[in-house]
């Protein structure tokens, strides 16, 4: 239990120093691309969150875990969960067939047996994609995601506007006082 603790409160550290330059490069008039933002809002994989989320995507979960707590299962993750889960269904699928004529002479058709064949391959497929993403891809995040941050920090910041709209009094003798409206540039 105290592991979680500590997990949630090291992707909440995470996410308020990614929010916070976020709101930097908008205050500095950076545009960031999609794929920028992507980025900055996964944040920087620590190395806990690396190896813990390298070892439970490659064994013995799998299912897109690891990629959730590295913080990247919007961006990937899904694929691997949807996509073992569907190769998972697939066998099933033909298993049930075969179990269906259990008491027939042949107890598979060519068409179960090819749902369980095709299960297994997309499954171990996808396995084999995750294990290489999980480990392979957070190096490369990590390395744009200081990139940027080394930018965002040493931008320097957008001019701020010396246009203002002031109220002030008048003191004019012989017409009174009063009001008026300043506008200065």
């Amino acid at each position: 239990m105290k592991f979680l603790s500590l997990l949630v409160a090291l992707i909440s550290i995470n996410a308020v120093a990614t929010s916070t330059l976020i709101y930097e490069a908008q205050t500095k008039g950076i545009t960031l691309t999609e794929n920028d933002q992507k980025v900055m809002e996964v944040g920087e994989i620590s190395t806990s969150r690396y190896i813990t989320g390298g070892i439970l995507g490659t064994y013995p979960i799998g299912f897109g875990v690891g990629h959730a707590v590295q913080g990247r299962w919007m961006q990937g993750g899904w694929i691997f969960t949807a996509g073992e889960l569907g190769s998972l269904a697939f066998v099933v699928a033909g298993i049930a067939g075969c179990l269906d004529n259990a008491f027939d002479s042949d107890n598979c058709s060519s068409g179960e047996s090819a749902l369980v064949a095709t299960g297994i391959i997309g499954f171990l497929g996808f396995r084999i994609w995750e294990i290489i993403d999980v480990w392979a891809v957070p190096p490369g995040h990590n390395k744009k995601y200081r990139e940027l941050k080394d930018y965002i920090e040493k931008a320097p910041a957008k001019p701020e506007a010396k246009t203002s709209l002031d109220l002030v009094p008048l003191f004019r003798p012989g017409m009174g006082n009063g009001l008026a409206f300043r506008l200065s540039f």
